[in-house]
């Protein structure tokens, strides 16, 4: 086919074949029957599509619109839906699905936090005191208000319901690969036993107060139907098993060091009096927790023996356990590599199939007529996406001015081999800057009315800033040295403070005259002024009924002033660094949440175990250490108390006290062994890949930042020697994934 130039020099778009654009993937037999008899295709017209007429035809373009919108958004749409035998409805299911994250993740939360509320197993009693303790000191408790166990059911069987809902979309829009999918059948088993748990807890097979098994499942929900935990949960336990091999070389470095230490030191100390207690101790060595009160009997009888302490510290903490952070950070580097190569195989087969879709005659490339259609198709979808109610109301196009200028234009830029095909290489680049056009706000057009108001225009003066800042600085000043004096000094520092806020709301309503309204909102750190400002605007007007109020204006002036943080961003590395955490805290999330889970976990388990045992007056605990130092509160006798507990465990300090405590309270020292694997699971390992998960995330956030800073600046060199702006295509578009949940981390 001939290539079609202007003789201006200026390459266009050759004529565009609308010829067979919608043909649907199902047709009817009597439309089969007369596509033969006439041998050709009864499709819309463009326009048509353009107005949007004809909705109920499920076309390929509207097929591929879903692949591709789906696909840009890291929302990977199943094929499943694109072939379901009613595709409308298995659409708004799967919208209406992904919509449903918000409700989940309340889900989530509810059943994490409802342990805290829940009476303890160990307690039989009746409301309002189940526990007998009228103010829990006798048991410590923590002195949270409890609810009634029939509370907790039904809070529960809600919960469930919900996420019922979620997995009967789920396996409408699936059809029958879901029972293909092993993550659905988890769903389907987890969701069966809770409804089993809690049935038996209602049908009194298990008292409200005893042992609820349907505690423990809750910990698995937020693993099973979030898709960022469920990786984040999937990619600890393969960390797990590189992590063993480090762990069986510290355990043979600990059993070489006690029969070591138990053949030099057992008959100058008790510490190492036989091997099972040279072996114990040197294990809370490790952990530092009782470093040096462990071998200070030793040296003081022989000086000698600081070398035998020093080398094990040496190797064990310093040597084997930065070694145990070294290769969970390195499987952990592994591991991302490998989920990154998932999303993007998953990413591809999604644009792979929106293209299979298009190219309707095998051809390889596909036409501008056909990427103008699926431009109109994107924004259509992408309306309908964005409606709770899509399922009930019919989706409204969404206005996109010039769409044929735009589409013609970045058809253009993005043709690379200049023969106005988009090629299958060529195709997910052109979605990306489809999906970007298709979602970009317009910009804000400022009302003529703003462009008269000349004699303003000093607001955009960089003196006016600095003005704006000298008066922050002085409000600051004045509500600090308020707060500190009385007297009629104190009356005149009021009325100054509230000077300074008829300051600053002049100062947003100039800058709102100027700029307009959506350009001045679009900045956070004038949403917060104008907050602040308003506020004390109305505590001022409010003063003059209730006198009182006055003094609530300097904590509003001192709000005002945390504004200064933003002067972070003056110095370059600074802001560097801001941004990054700013990127990095929310990509650890999911492995924060992850490490939550497990010390529920084990509070759960502590709280069945070891429930009631500490209480004022136990003769058991009588002269031990941890009632000498005040360790009762640190207690299994509730959850909240529980997970107070294991947060000290993960600390690792003094936490053989409490371990020593609860042996001598069962008087059984294989007790012991529920701290030492706390210890191993939850700080040893997790805490590690917790840290690994920070380190990745904020070094690769650092270098993120650091290469868009140095192309901005490479930007603006370029600009200034070429005296215009650069081409409009200059680097890849960057990757975006979007969780279940609705966390969102590009890289």
């Amino acid at each position: 086919m001939k290539k079609n130039f202007r003789r201006t020099g200026k390459p266009t778009l050759p004529e565009i074949q609308e010829e067979g654009l919608l043909t649907p993937l199902r047709r009817g037999a009597s439309f089969s029957a007369y596509a033969v008899a006439h041998h050709k295709l009864v499709t819309p017209s463009l326009r048509d599509l353009e107005t949007g007429s004809d909705h109920n035809l499920h076309s390929n373009v509207e097929m591929a619109a879903a692949l591709v919108d789906q696909a840009m958004q890291g929302r990977y749409l199943p094929l499943a839906v694109v072939y379901h035998k009613d595709y409308e409805s298995a659409k708004r299911a799967f919208l209406l699905h992904h919509q449903l994250y918000l409700a989940r993740g309340i889900v989530y939360l509810i059943l994490m936090l409802l342990p805290f509320f829940e009476i303890p197993a160990w307690c039989n009693g009746e409301m309002p005191n189940p526990c007998g303790d009228f103010d829990g000191s006798a048991y410590a408790l923590s002195r949270l208000p409890y609810i009634h166990p029939w509370s907790s059911l039904v809070i529960e069987v809600l919960c469930v319901l919900i996420l019922v809902w979620s997995v009967t979309l789920q396996w409408y829009f699936m059809g029958p690969s879901f029972w293909r999918n092993p993550v659905a059948v988890y769903k389907v088993i987890l969701l069966m036993a809770m409804a089993i748990a809690i049935s038996s807890s209602a049908a009194g097979i298990a008292k409200p107060q005893g042992i609820k098994f349907s505690m423990y499942l809750r910990i698995l929900v937020p693993i099973v139907f979030s898709r960022a935990l469920r990786n984040c949960f999937c990619m600890t336990l393969r960390i797990g098993l590189t992590f063993m091999d480090i762990m069986v070389l510290v355990v043979a470095f600990m059993l070489v060091s006690a029969w070591l230490g138990t053949a030099l030191f057992s008959d100058s100390t008790a510490e190492f009096k036989d091997y099972v207690t040279s072996l114990f101790n040197l294990f809370v060595l490790l952990t530092t927790a009782n470093n040096p009160t462990v071998w200070a009997t030793v040296y003081s009888a022989n000086r000698l023996s600081f070398f035998f302490f020093f080398t094990y510290l040496i190797i064990g903490f310093f040597f084997l356990m930065s070694l145990a952070f070294s290769v969970v950070y390195s499987n952990y580097k592994s591991q991302m590599v490998v989920e990154v190569a998932k999303r993007i195989t998953a990413r591809q087969g999604n644009l792979r199939a929106a293209f299979g879709l298009l190219d309707i005659k095998h051809q390889e490339w596909i036409d501008g007529a056909t990427m103008i259609a699926l431009f109109l198709a994107i924004g259509r979808y992408s309306s309908t996406s964005k409606s709770l109610l899509s399922s009930v109301l019919p989706s409204s196009s969404r206005h996109i001015p010039d769409v044929r200028a735009r589409t013609s234009r970045l058809f253009l830029a993005l043709n690379k081999r200049g023969d106005f095909k988009i090629w299958s290489d060529e195709f997910e680049e052109l979605c990306d800057v489809i999906a970007k056009e298709v979602e970009r706000k317009p910009a804000a057009q400022t009302p003529g009315r703003y462009h008269r108001l000349s004699d303003m225009h000093f607001v955009k003066h960089p003196c006016y800033a600095y003005v704006i800042w000298a008066f922050t600085f002085a409000s600051l000043a004045v509500a600090i040295v308020q707060l500190n004096v009385d007297g009629r000094l104190q009356i005149l520092l009021l009325s100054l403070e509230f000077l300074f806020g008829w300051v600053f709301a002049m100062d947003a309503m100039l800058k709102i005259c100027v700029q307009g309204w959506k350009p001045y909102w679009w900045s956070s750190l004038n949403r917060f002024d104008f907050v602040v400002t308003v506020l004390i605007v109305c505590l001022h007007l409010f003063s003059f009924f209730y006198h009182d109020s006055r003094n609530w204006v300097s904590y509003l002036i001192i709000m005002r002033g945390f504004r200064i943080f933003t002067l972070v961003t003056l110095v370059s590395r600074w802001w560097l660094v801001a941004q990054t955490l700013r990127h990095a805290i929310p990509a650890t999330a999911p492995v924060l949440v992850l490490q939550f889970l497990v010390c529920s976990f084990f509070s759960l388990l502590g709280m069945h175990l070891f429930g009631g045992l500490v209480y004022a007056g136990n003769p058991a605990l009588q002269g031990t250490e941890y009632l000498a130092m005040g360790y009762d509160a640190f207690n299994y006798n509730d959850f909240a108390s529980a997970m107070v507990t294991s947060f000290n465990l993960c600390v690792a300090n003094k936490w053989y006290v409490i371990m020593d405590a609860y042996a001598a309270a069962t008087g059984n020292r294989w007790v012991q062994s529920f701290f030492i694997a706390f210890w191993v699971l939850d700080v040893a390992f997790m805490l590690n890949v917790v840290l690994a998960f920070f380190v990745e995330a904020f070094t690769s956030q650092m270098e993120k930042e650091e290469r868009a800073r140095v192309h901005e600046q490479w930007e603006m060199h370029g600009q200034k020697k070429s005296g215009g702006i650069l081409p409009f295509r200059t680097t890849k578009s960057s990757s975006c994934d979007i969780y279940e949940d609705g966390t969102r981390y590009c890289t």
